[in-house]
């Protein structure tokens, strides 16, 4: 009987030593975080409460525990700020820096997928930092109009033959 005792609590000490422990995180730490900068490339999505598309580039994902996170994208991602919605695909319950985002649209049939864009790092930031980025300005487009080309340049003033 001890000895049957004895090498349940082997295996069980084994199997615990071999396989992954899952830590309890609070969506403040992250074992992916690059201490130069204070960016992370990965966060773990079931600790997500939401998120906020600013513009077409910049994302706001708001963690359990409190923590933000300012994603910068790469390029522009065509639809998302007006549509704020997007969608995802991982496996392995983080979302990344390298994975993509498919921006959500009510088409004729319903919700469907548009542009898909990659992920940036995540910028750990304060509530306020993301309060002002989404209440800073949108800054209108300029224009820049061309000068006007002086009437020499472009003939003016010559005779004009006739044709028939």
């Amino acid at each position: 009987m001890h000895k049957q005792i004895r090498h349940f609590v082997v295996a069980a000490f084994v199997l615990c030593a071999i396989s992954p422990t899952y830590a309890q995180d609070d969506g403040d730490s992250n074992d992916d975080a690059d201490a130069d900068n204070g960016s992370v490339s990965c966060i773990t999505l079931r600790n997500v409460r939401r998120t906020d598309a600013i513009d077409d580039r910049n994302v706001l994902y708001y963690m359990r525990g409190g923590a933000v996170y300012h994603n910068i994208l790469p390029h522009a991602c065509n639809g998302l700020a007006r549509e704020n919605r997007f969608s995802y695909t991982t496996n392995m319950g983080r979302l990344c820096s390298h994975d993509l985002i498919s921006v959500i649209f009510t088409g004729p049939f319903g919700l469907q997928e548009g542009t898909s864009c990659q992920l940036g790092d995540f910028h750990k930031i304060t509530k306020e930092d993301a309060k002002a980025l989404k209440d800073a300005p949108t800054p209108a487009p300029t224009s820049n109009p061309l000068p006007m080309p002086d009437p020499q340049e472009v003939g003016a003033g010559e005779e004009v033959p006739e044709t028939l």
